[in-house]
């Protein structure tokens, strides 16, 4: 059975005990705080304007868990392209603790990056801490946020950082939310690289459908711009 379909059943399963769980959780305000769940389709699954899929279809889906007082901890996957040293699926780790200071909000924590399907005496997962400031504009909302990769094996020896700022915003009178994002990253995994995004999204039906143009200024197959197109839901 090949990674993708394993990926999928998983996934369908995955989210049929999510929406049991999160309505348990709504009912019982489990353990102070609530329980939710994601799964989505992406015709090619971008990281920071690099294509991890190949330019290929990806499936995804997380499981998350806030606290009122604004800790949380969760989970996050996708399909890869498959090679030897990540193999095929990505498992993102991640808690923090997120809140608001007069008006601006924030956010702080750490993120596991790991690849068990991928070859172990490789070493290629590694850690990321991230942090993150957003004001909301009235008409639009904005956040600016860095994460920087510690030096370890899973980074090559090298450590790396990443600075990017989002806009978002609802047209009015519209179930439509447009966003434009700008990144910059250098170190392990790019070299003065910049990527940039132009999207937006809807909701209809509770699915959350999605349409981007992404770019980077670097050269290569998985670097080319491309418009990404996405499906989702959340429970």
């Amino acid at each position: 059975m090949n990674i993708l379909k394993t990926t999928l059943m998983a996934s369908v399963a995955f989210a049929a005990a999510a929406m049991t769980t999160t309505a348990q959780a709504e009912e019982s305000g489990f353990l102070g705080g609530e329980v939710s769940a994601n799964i989505s389709m992406v015709n090619d699954y971008r990281f920071r304007g690099v294509s991890l899929s190949d330019k290929d279809f990806a499936l995804q889906g997380g499981l998350d868990y806030a606290h009122e007082s604004g800790f949380y901890v969760g989970g996050w996957a996708s399909s890869l392209a498959s090679s030897n040293a990540y193999g095929e699926l990505e498992v993102d780790l991640y808690a923090g603790y997120a809140g608001e200071i007069e008006g601006i909000s924030f956010d702080i924590g750490g993120l596991l990056y790991a690849f068990p399907t991928g070859d172990h005496s490789a070493q290629t997962d590694y850690f990321e801490a991230y942090a993150s400031v957003g004001v909301d504009l009235g008409i639009a909302s904005a956040t600016v946020g860095l994460a920087y990769a510690f030096s370890n094996d899973g980074t090559g020896n090298e450590d790396n950082i990443y600075l990017y700022t989002d806009v978002e915003g609802a047209i009015p009178d519209t179930p439509v939310t447009v966003k434009a994002h700008l990144g910059y990253e250098d170190g392990a995994f790019g070299d003065k690289k910049l990527d940039w995004s132009l999207g937006a999204s809807v909701s209809y039906s509770n699915l959350d459908f999605g349409i981007s143009y992404v770019d980077t200024d670097q050269a290569g197959r998985n670097f080319d711009a491309a418009v990404i197109f996405s499906i989702g839901a959340s429970f």
